[in-house]
């Protein structure tokens, strides 16, 4: 995209040159909500992230400066993510029972995996906790979409441009969650710290994450709930 349609959009907010500008950038927003598919709750689908997205791009259409030299695709980026991970927000809680189911997963893991001496399977865990398949499937979706917005505020997230009124002491209290979250980290194996990593650092999609570690999306995504309640087990 030109510099010359952008200045010509910050002069004239012309209507058509703003729809041409949506239609370039619009396919960033399925791209984020596709890399946010691993973390949504049953109640939140992809297109309500899609929607919150879209005004995440259009706020940051009418904030972008072509004139300081930064990519428009970055800077967008962080806004139209941004306002998916709001809409979690609002959408999302985390009950007494998930925090339950959290801590009894974990637990099942942990036995199974020194029993059997590797990672247990999805019927095994199940049949661990006597739960059928399918609740276990959603129970471990419910983990997904409850570990996004911690992990994404905490030790993953990208740092906001602020101005010099920024919050002190909310400052110290994010460094000392940041901290202890890096703590919890260390303990963990180094595949579930890739998993990790791959995820929320290099934001690769489930199907390249399982190409990486050798399984399934399916796997990836059992994975996945495995290590937010084993993390969730060791910030407690």
């Amino acid at each position: 995209m030109s510099n010359q349609l952008w200045l010509k959009y910050k002069e004239t907010k012309d209507d058509g040159v703003q729809s041409e500008l949506i239609s370039h950038y619009l396919p960033l927003v399925g791209l984020h909500a596709g890399r946010l598919a691993i973390s949504l709750p049953p109640h939140v689908s992809r297109e309500d992230l899609s929607q919150a997205g879209v005004l995440g791009l259009l706020e940051a259409l009418q904030r972008f400066d072509p004139l300081r030299g930064v990519k428009f695709e970055t800077f967008a980026s962080q806004r139209i993510r941004g306002a998916m991970l709001d809409e979690l927000r609002r959408l999302c809680w985390l009950p007494r029972s998930l925090v339950r189911q959290m801590r009894e997963l974990d637990s099942a893991t942990q036995a199974l995996a020194t029993k059997l001496g590797r990672e247990p399977e999805e019927g095994e865990l199940a049949e661990e906790l006597g739960v059928p398949v399918t609740e276990l499937q959603k129970t471990m979706s419910q983990i997904n979409g409850s570990s996004l917005l911690s992990l994404e505020d905490t030790l993953f997230a990208h740092p906001a441009v602020e101005g010099p009124e920024s919050d002190t002491l909310g400052q110290m209290i994010e460094e000392e969650e940041k901290e202890q979250l890096a703590a919890a980290l260390e303990r963990l194996p180094e595949r579930q710290r890739l998993l990790l990593a791959l995820y929320y650092q290099e934001e690769l999609t489930l199907k390249e994450i399982g190409l990486v570690l050798g399984v399934s999306e399916s796997r990836v995504c059992q994975l996945h709930a495995q290590v937010i309640a084993r993390l969730r087990e060791l910030l407690t």
